[in-house]
């Protein structure tokens, strides 16, 4: 079932200053890019492994210019998204879900660490490591994540199965929506090698949107691709984390206070169990900014939520700038792929987090 929700689109935030790290002065969306500085790239970690995925990145690269403005941008990712459409061979990205089903034994039951290791007619491993650019704030910490097999994301958290990349952490809400000091970093997760330009493509398009215009600076600090349970370790002891509560759960009102949240340890904020029907033990999915918070009435960024403002993305990005804003969903539906009210994961309830390549 369906719903034909619209996404209500608000002005963002004014353009804020910032300081890179080399000491230059970011420009503004009037005065393009910062002089001098060059951007990170999205790239295939042991690309050898990968080599015609890890080729078709670098031919989708997204461009940066001087003074670029937005439909600059817009009519080069567009170009993009069609080349790399046309490089896999794909009209639709559900078709990519067949390719990879198409790899395993029939009747067995779909895990990421059994299709990871396999490879496609051509040659390429189904399983790479993507490192993409992303926006962090200036104290943001770095989390290693693992990931297996496993029925409960504790089994993962206590004994670390295997390295799958890193998240960030930030504790205040104040550093979160602090765009003046957020920082160019990088973030790594598992992903289907026929899926990693497309989210290679996405992930960039958001680090340029922030490049450009300073107001557009989304905090990837949580990006889940491929695996079947994930989890941080379970030995960091008592953790605090703020997020916003509203005063009910399925309302319009924005009138949110900052609750802190508390845990036995980090991996209860930063952990995860796939159905077995995901496309995530497919490879073929994204979460952005996906977190656990107990203890708070609809906080975003909620990953599951029947709450009417979560349709006003970017009045929610405003209050809490982990929340992806309106135009990242126009973006991710230009390269094709499912977006979260296009799906009901349960009742009545959608998944904000999640975008893949859809089942049918």
């Amino acid at each position: 079932m369906r719903r034909g929700w619209t996404l209500t689109f608000l002005l963002l935030a004014a353009a804020l200053g910032t300081v890179w790290p080399e000491g230059r002065a970011a420009g503004d969306a009037s005065r393009g890019a910062p002089a001098g500085s060059e951007p990170p790239r999205a790239q295939i970690l042991e690309a050898s492994r990968a080599p015609q995925a890890a080729r078709m990145l670098q031919q989708v690269a997204l461009t940066y210019a001087p003074g670029m403005t937005a439909l600059d941008r817009e009519r080069d990712f567009l170009q993009k998204a069609a080349l790399a459409r046309r490089l896999l061979d794909v009209h639709r990205l559900v078709e990519l879900r067949r390719q990879s089903l198409a790899l395993l034994p029939e009747g067995k039951e779909v895990s990421w660490e059994d299709l990871r290791r396999r490879r496609f007619p051509r040659g390429d491993q189904v399983g790479v490591t993507l490192s993409a650019p992303v926006w962090v704030p200036a104290r943001a910490q770095k989390l290693p994540t693992y990931c297996g097999f496993e029925k409960k994301w504790q089994t993962v958290a206590l004994t670390t199965p295997r390295p799958s990349g890193f998240v960030w952490h930030v504790r205040t809400m104040a550093e979160i929506n602090d765009r003046a000091r957020y920082r160019p970093e990088l973030i790594q997760f598992e992903v289907n090698s026929k899926f990693a330009p497309l989210a290679a493509l996405l992930l960039e398009y958001v680090f340029r949107e922030g490049y450009y215009d300073v107001s557009r600076r989304v905090p990837l600090l949580v990006v889940r691709g491929g695996e079947d349970t994930f989890a941080v370790r379970a030995d960091s002891g008592p953790v605090a984390a703020e997020c916003l509560s509203f005063p009910d759960d399925n309302g319009d009102s924005l009138a949110a206070t900052v609750a802190v949240c508390r845990f036995n340890d980090l991996s209860e904020i930063y952990h995860g169990h796939h159905s077995k029907t995901s496309n995530h033990r497919l490879g073929l999915a994204l979460d952005l900014n996906d977190y656990n918070f107990k203890g708070v009435v609809d906080g975003p960024p909620n990953p599951i939520s029947r709450a009417a403002r979560q349709y006003n993305r970017d009045a929610m990005h405003k209050l809490d700038a982990r929340q992806m804003p309106a135009w990242y969903y126009r973006a991710a539906k230009w390269l094709g792929m499912r977006l979260p009210q296009e799906w009901i994961y349960f009742g009545y309830n959608t998944d904000w987090e999640h975008v893949d390549v859809g089942t049918k």
